[in-house]
């Protein structure tokens, strides 16, 4: 919060406007408003007091006043009071409860604060001299600070360094020290001749308003559940981007296990808040591993909606606070955005003052992680071979040909040959980050410049993600009026690692050797059948001119006005523009592997293919986007208990993108990698593009009433608009309704030694979500390229449209407590919700006679159902000698159901039962989004070595039968949650945070393609050191494994396994340097160390590979941070 900005009364916050009807109409209600209404008196003070301690009665005397009321404990604590109070102001209830009790108090401080002060009636003639320095809570200076003596003439303020000198009586023992925008401080002067003063931003309206992106609402009135992470947070639990840092913190946001994909720098994760609300459109679409993200929240950025990517790639230090809406109540001002929840993040804004300079360097290290992989060493898989009968034959000629292979691979294992692939393709990974910012200006005007840029090197060689992040905002502030100007600039560039797949490596054979006696890489390998070159090494890709990279730049400028029209009436409007651009390149040379394995050998292998060979995958695209609102806020305080907040806004957005691309092949040479170099476009491929364009409206309106500071109701309407569904349902209501008791204001609770706050809350409302094809709703059409007439194209039905199409709707339930002991010491919070949504889109059946085989419908539903609990608390809070030790930990609970699928998608699953695959996810009604269907096990046979199954009517067979499969569970945590331990003293801080799930299921894959291998397979690649010890292999072995055969393991409930995680995701010790010899040596006002660590350590129920196409990896960050 700005040091130098006036206190102001709670406002919500608005967002942006254009004069119009509606608008004049709400601004004349307002002025009416104004006009009719009293305005607020000082509340009176009717209380009774009998032997009640004098902290208990000051508290109460806070809760019954608009006054923040500072008092040392200490002081206080062996004094009573008994009084009578009726119709009193608080200086009169002061007057009365101090009466004759060795304490005086002060005039109000910065509109709200009273210093109550232990002051002796004895009076010394002598003084002592008090040194001091004031800094804030991130060690600058604070410049024009008052440091008074309370109730007494003398005084003083801080210089331009933060520093003062004052002579007091002796007998003084607290100074007074305040500041605009902060809160005031009580300082103990007692037997010390110098202090240090930590000044605390007045988090009154930060703590104690929740912003939601269009308004800001009163926590201690609001109904909605939402999670509020602070800057100081992203700072201390940082990971390798900010999305992995909201996953060391927070619990509620569900971000999804991807066991492929491990730490892979350029991987985007699919996050879910409250369990998943949408549905694929298809079964196909979903098992074929299609980008799935319907679940994704909403992400919004001072106003603005950005993509989840650029939220990752964002710069963490220009953030200021995230939060996460999570209910209807929070998110029913979204409309048909908001079923997902929604993700609100503010970034900091200019401080006025002399110039100020953050400058911070750091490194980034990725060490890789291979704990979870066993395999065989050469000796070991070489005498598995044997014992699996591979180099055995029943035809006398071939005998000779494997014994001779058998002997050449036991001569490379005695000379010593056992090949580490895993560590081939790897490395530590060794990155930089680099952050600048500068600020100042007046009272009227501020500006700031931020600058970072940080290169992810990733744990594959090759591997990384670099991104630059500029922006500049300016603010000016004229009467009543500000304007602020905030432009943004980003770029990223993606790398993948031109070694390919780790899987790829995880697969080789230990005894294969990839350079010769001379250092050349070897080609290929000798397979168990001669002249074969299907196993080629793949070091020699990796050595090939390959690359596969991405990326895309921004700009981003939002502009905006706010005005103070009265005392409670704001208006504020906002526009923001925004243009994306992005590229993809994709290349393989002739020589790659790619063109000589696989099924696409044979189409290479001709003298036409040839000369295909050579790949070259181009794409680019450009996303333009524009937003604009106008929000009016009104608050008005009158007969002295009654508050009354409304708030409108409407919004209005358009965006419109553009993609290309197309293949090349036909490229001679590994140099010739240019785009122009290509031979020809991909044989019987032609460039394809998308053209989209969406609009939307959106009117909304809220209403917040509060009574005597007990009970109140929390009001929210929308209606969306929007050019992506049907012409009969272009627009669409949506809404909210809350309540709340605030029973801590209750007379029966005020003063209670214990608790201190204790609220309850109950909303439902209803949101909806976008989810589905911008052309569902419209019949649409294609350019017939191929056929033409007289040099005319001819156009092609494409999809039938829907006009009926709809919004997903999602209704739901939430209760919520809150509860704060011990003055803070101790909060809490426990919410109940269910969330149904209804009107899934999904593909609906049409008759042959249409041309199409289906069309999107709303016809699906889905039920979550969970809780949320949550708290956090100082086991040592000294402020004395700047120690604290706080906790924090979070349980979620959440249960997901599928209620009504469409009849294509109910054909879809039969069609999956009856195909011999693996694993299918299927969607049955009554069961999970993510769950698991396989055969039931009764293990495997002692006699036989074959595995004993169950059919689906409960009989005993050794017959595997894909109709057979049903359901055993879900891949979703029940349960996840995390805790947090934080260190403070002084200038040091050390935190250490841990997260946990279980009651999920997971198939272990590693068994199938590790442990459970065909002869086969055995023969091509490396294996888990399982199959040398627990596979069965002759009669009367009891083992968990079957014998070694060519008969390919199918999906069976041996391999579903329960999915119990701890990990120790994040620790991180930092110090900060602010003494005078600092100042005075390298002229920063603070120097600050700090390493932090995640993924630290990951503990599993099941013992299974982790990262299989890209490997996990411990993120370790140092940093240097100069204030300047």
């Amino acid at each position: 919060m700005n040091k130098f900005m006036k206190h102001q009364k709670l406002q919500f916050k608005p967002g942006s406007f254009r004069l119009n009807g509606l608008f004049r109409v709400v601004f004349l209600i307002c002025c009416l408003l104004s006009a009719g209404l009293t305005q607020a008196q000082e509340k009176k003070i009717t209380a009774e007091f009998k032997d009640t301690p004098l902290s208990n009665v000051l508290k109460q005397l806070e809760k019954l006043s608009t006054y923040k009321i500072l008092f040392t404990y200490d002081d206080v604590q062996s004094y009573k009071v008994t009084v009578s109070l009726k119709d009193a102001t608080i200086t009169e209830a002061l007057q009365k409860v101090l009466d004759g009790k060795p304490f005086v108090f002060s005039d109000v401080a910065n509109g709200k604060y009273i210093s109550v002060v232990y002051q002796p009636k004895k009076k010394s003639d002598t003084t002592k001299e008090i040194k001091g320095k004031v800094v804030d809570s991130k060690g600058e200076t604070v410049i024009g600070a008052t440091v008074r003596v309370v109730n007494a003439t003398i005084g003083t303020a801080t210089d331009i360094d933060g520093n003062f000198t004052l002579r007091v009586p002796e007998d003084v023992m607290t100074l007074e020290v305040g500041f605009v925008g902060m809160k005031t401080q009580l300082v103990s002067i007692k037997d010390k001749t110098e202090v240090r003063v930590v000044m605390e931003e007045d988090n009154t309206v930060l703590e104690d308003v929740v912003v939601t992106g269009i308004f800001k609402k009163a926590k201690e009135s609001y109904t909605g559940a939402v999670s509020s992470i602070s800057s100081e947070q992203l700072k201390m639990y940082k990971g390798q981007n900010v999305l992995q840092t909201l996953k060391n913190i927070d619990a509620s946001l569900n971000f999804m296990v991807n066991n492929a994909m491990g730490s892979n720098p350029n991987n985007v994760p699919q996050i879910n808040i409250r369990g998943n609300s949408s549905l694929p459109m298809s079964v196909q679409e979903y098992n074929e591993s299609i980008k799935n993200d319907v679940n994704s929240p909403l992400i919004i950025m001072d106003g603005f909606e950005i993509t989840l990517e650029k939220l990752m790639d964002y710069n963490d230090d220009e953030i200021e606070s995230i939060n996460i809406l999570k209910d209807a109540a929070a998110t029913a001002i979204y409309g048909s955005r908001g079923s997902n929840g929604v993700i609100v993040v503010v970034t900091r804004q200019p401080e006025a003052g002399k110039l100020r300079v953050n400058a911070e360097i750091g490194m980034d290290i990725e060490a890789p992680d291979l704990s979870s992989y066993d395999l065989l060493n050469a000796a070991e898989k070489l005498q598995l071979e044997k014992m699996a009968g591979l180099y055995d034959s029943d035809l006398p000629g071939n005998d000779v040909k494997y014994s001779e292979r058998y002997n050449k691979r036991l001569k490379a294992v005695l000379s010593g040959v056992d090949t580490d692939w895993l560590s081939k393709p790897l490395h530590t990974g060794v990155g930089t980050h680099y952050n600048l910012r500068l600020e100042g200006g007046s009272e009227q005007f501020r500006w700031s410049g931020a600058l970072a840029y940080k290169n992810v090197v990733g744990a594959m060689k090759g591997s990384s993600r670099r991104n630059f992040n500029g922006s500049i905002v300016l603010m000016y502030m004229m009467d009543k009026l500000t304007f602020k100007n905030y432009t943004s600039y980003g770029m990223n560039r993606g790398r993948e690692s031109r070694y390919g797949e780790f899987s790829t490596y995880a697969q080789q054979q230990p005894y294969d050797a990839p350079y010769d006696e001379n250092g050349n890489l070897v080609r290929y390998f000798d397979g168990f059948q001669y002249n074969n070159l299907d196993k080629q090494n793949p070091l020699y890709d990796a050595s090939l001119n390959t690359f596969d990279k991405s990326g895309y730049q921004s700009l981003t400028n939002n502009f905006s006005i706010e005005w103070d029209i009265i005392e409670g009436l704001k208006l504020r409007g906002q526009l923001g523009i925004s243009s994306t651009d992005n590229s993809s390149d994709y290349f393989l040379p002739a020589e790659h592997s790619y063109f000589t394995t696989g099924d696409q050998k044979a189409e290479y292998a001709t003298d036409e293919g040839f000369f295909r060979r050579g790949l070259y995958r181009y794409g680019t695209g450009r996303e333009y986007s524009y937003s604009g609102n106008v929000t009016v806020t009104y608050n008005k305080t009158f007969a002295e208990k009654h508050l009354l907040s409304v708030g409108v806004d409407w919004s209005l957005a358009e965006t419109q993108s553009r993609s290309y691309s197309f293949e090349l092949e036909g490229f001679s040479s590994e140099d010739m990698s240019f785009l122009g170099n290509a031979r020809q476009y991909m044989k019987d491929g032609i460039p394809s593009g998308t053209k989209t364009s969406t609009r939307r409206f959106g009117l909304t309106g809220n209403v917040n009433y509060i009574y005597d500071g007990r009970y109140y109701v929390d009001l929210a309407y929308r209606v969306d608009g929007s050019s992506t569904f049907g012409s009969d349902k272009k627009y669409a209501p949506f809404w909210s309704t809350g309540i709340g008791w605030n029973l801590h204001n209750e007379q029966f609770l005020q003063g209670h030694p214990v608790l201190t706050t204790l609220r309850l809350k109950a909303s439902y409302g209803e949101t909806g979500s976008q989810q589905g094809s911008s052309t569902g709703a419209s019949t649409t059409y294609k350019y017939s390229t191929d056929n033409k007439y007289m040099n005319w194209n001819g156009t092609i039905l494409q999809g039938w449209g829907n006009p009926k199409l709809t919004w997903q709707k999602t209704d739901e339930f939430n209760v919520g407590m809150e509860f704060g002991l011990w003055t803070g010491r101790v909060k809490g919070e426990i919410n109940v919700y269910t969330k149904k949504t209804a009107n899934l889109l999904s593909n609906m059946d049409l008759p042959l006679s249409m041309g199409f085989s289906s069309y999107i419908a709303n016809v699906g539903e889905v039920e979550n159902k969970g809780w949320e609990a949550s708290f956090s608390g100082y086991a040592i809070r000294d402020s004395e000698r700047r120690m604290n030790l706080m906790f924090s930990g979070q349980l979620v609970y959440n249960k997901n159901k599928i209620t009504k699928l469409s009849d294509a998608i109910k054909a879809q699953n039969e069609l999956y039962l009856q195909e011999d695959v693996d694993v299918s996810n299927l969607f049955y009604e009554g069961r999970p989004q993510n769950a698991i269907y396989a055969v039931r096990s009764l293990g495997i046979d002692p006699s036989t070595g074959n595995e004993i199954f169950l059919d689906k009517n409960g009989k005993i067979t050794d017959t595997w039968k894909p109709s057979d499969k049903v359901y055993l569970g879900s891949k979703d945590q029940k349960y996840r949650g995390n805790g947090s331990i934080m260190f403070m003293w002084k200038g040091l801080t050390v935190n250490v945070a841990c997260s946990y799930y279980w009651g999920g299921k997971v198939y272990n894959e590693t068994l199938l393609n590790k442990v459970e291998v065909t002869k086969n397979t055995l023969s091509s690649q490396n294996v888990d050191a399982r199959v040398l010890k627990s596979r069965w292999f002759q009669a009367g072995d009891v083992t968990f494994f079957k014998q070694l055969s060519n008969t390919q393991t199918r999906a069976t409930s041996r391999f579903v396994m329960d999915d119990n995680v701890f990990e120790i995701s994040s620790i991180g010790v930092q110090y900060r340097w602010d003494t005078p010899w600092i100042q005075k040596y390298t002229r920063a006002t603070s120097i600050t160390f700090g390493v932090n660590m995640s993924d630290i350590l990951h503990l599993s129920s099941i013992k299974m590979e982790r990262g299989t196409s890209y490997p996990y990896a411990r993120n370790i960050q140092g940093y240097i941070k100069f204030l300047f």
